[in-house]
């Protein structure tokens, strides 16, 4: 029963810091994938007038990708986002 239990818990210990690692989680991957959904909505890609009245559309700052427990926090200049080890955005 002593040892079944090591095991069980080895095993468990082992999945808990494989999740909180997430090594599989692609930092470039990830960076796109949020700019894609959300640059448009943080204002990271915006419309900027240049002083000839010409207008462009255009990345205002780009997204960094920093190691989190359990995923991965993806931040511009104007917003940031959690993204967790099976893939979903959270703001």
């Amino acid at each position: 029963m002593e040892r079944t239990l090591k095991i069980a818990m080895t095993a468990l210990l082992s999945i808990l810091i494989l999740l909180g690692w997430a090594p599989w989680m692609d930092g470039e991957k990830i960076r796109d994938r949020v700019f894609e959904e959300k640059a448009h909505i943080d204002g990271t890609m915006t419309w900027v007038t240049y002083p000839n009245g010409t207008r462009k559309y255009e990345k205002i700052c780009d997204y960094s990708v920093s190691w989190f427990p359990f995923g991965r926090y993806v931040a511009s200049c104007e917003g940031g986002y959690f993204v967790n080890f099976y893939g979903q955005i959270i703001p």
